[in-house]
């Protein structure tokens, strides 16, 4: 470390310590892999495949006892794969952590200094009293949902997003038999019979694939993204820009409502969940952007809640994906072993932010300093610019 200046937002010039690149050296990273203890996340960041692939490149791998437990995996698994079963203190004492949600006070109090994180941004679940404690332990934090491929798209929140729409038709068509307490009919219907009807919010990623996997409408104001959704699932699918009065009769028709994403104008209100039919569905994909709908009970902390407003079932989960928790892990799996690969040397972290402009793009705190500007505002911490940072080394 070295002294040097940094411009903060509101603050103007004031003296900041600076992050040095450093040369490289031989040690390989060593990462963390803590359990998850929030809401009913059972997501986990690597799978024992992809343990064996960084352990088979000399990367040290320590997970926490237990932790792999949401996806069916036992600490067996993981020590034949070459990592090391161990405590959560340890774990969070790497080089490197991979968690699926943002961490809590306890957590945070266990992480050592000049940790690299890796996480999902989850705003909604950002705690400041726990982004201060990282901030004081100088952690560089990575959203690893806003980590771009070369063409700028969204790797893992594309296909997080893809887990989610497609499972919310599977939990749905589940919700709806005899079963599970719903009105005990099928979903896709079958010949002389009518299909249950199902709204989406949204023509994004988690949208279309929720529309490959039943009969649906669509409502977005995006022209493009409805006509993408039609060449994808169907041109005879039924889209719509959001016409108050043609949403509004889709509302009152639908057996499940599945909202992907905040409409630009605000969450939709409780009027349009009055006028649905009583015992429909009703899924929000949004919990941790705040919700889709005003009636979605969105806490600060990731929850799982299933409950009846209005007469309609709410699906209120952290994470619709924790419904395929292996499904989604081995998806993520994928993605972060060539990105843990890329980092290899842990003198080289900040070097590595410096000249990978995909990665640097999605970290959100560097160094100990906050640099995500939503994120700041929504929390009431200053903001420092990322760019004055990378010309310092």
């Amino acid at each position: 470390m070295a002294g040097s200046f940094a411009c903060k937002s509101n603050a103007g010039v004031a003296p900041q310590e600076q992050l040095l690149g450093t040369m490289a050296g031989n040690r390989r990273l060593s990462i963390g892999l803590p359990a998850e203890h929030n809401g009913g996340e059972k997501r986990f960041p690597l799978t024992p495949e992809g343990v064996a692939l960084l352990t088979k490149e000399g990367y040290r791998v320590f997970v926490e006892s237990g932790a792999g437990e949401g996806i069916k995996y036992s600490d067996l698994h993981y020590t034949e794969a070459g990592a090391q079963a161990t405590t959560a203190s340890e774990v969070f004492r790497c080089d490197v952590v991979l968690k699926i949600t943002p961490l809590n006070e306890q957590e945070a109090a266990m992480i050592r200094p000049g940790v690299f994180l890796l996480t999902l941004l989850q705003p909604q679940y950002q705690s400041a009293s726990v982004v201060r404690i990282l901030m004081q332990m100088k952690v560089t934090a990575v959203a690893i949902d806003l980590i771009t491929d070369e063409r700028g798209r969204y790797l893992f929140a594309d296909i997080l997003d893809e887990i989610d729409g497609r499972a919310a038709i599977v939990l749905a068509s589940e919700l709806l038999s005899n079963r599970s307490g719903g009105k005990g009919v099928l979903l896709g219907g079958i010949p002389g019979v009518a299909s249950s009807e199902v709204l989406i919010i949204g023509g994004g990623l988690a949208g279309r694939a929720a529309a490959r996997a039943a009969l649906v409408r669509v409502f977005d104001n995006d022209f493009y993204r409805l006509k993408a959704t039609q060449m994808e699932v169907t041109p005879s699918i039924f889209t719509s820009n959001m016409h108050p009065h043609v949403l509004e009769n889709a509302m009152r028709s639908a057996d499940v409502v599945i909202g992907t994403e905040v409409p630009e104008g605000g969450r939709l209100g409780v009027s349009y969940i009055e006028m649905m039919k009583r015992g429909a569905l009703l899924f929000d994909l949004c919990m941790d952007k705040g919700g889709c709908f005003e009636t979605s009970s969105c806490s600060e902390a990731p929850c799982n809640k299933v409950y009846e407003q209005c007469g309609v079932l709410h699906y209120c989960l952290s994470s619709v994906g924790s419904a395929v928790a292996r499904t989604a892990s081995m998806a993520l799996s994928n993605l972060l072993v060539p990105v843990l690969i890329d980092l290899n040397d842990p003198a080289m972290l900040y070097g590595h932010i410096k000249s990978d402009e995909r990665l640097r793009n999605a970290v959100y705190l560097f160094g100990g300093k906050l640099i995500y500007k939503e994120l700041s505002i929504r929390l009431g911490l200053p903001y420092y610019d990322m760019a004055l940072f990378m010309s310092m080394f």
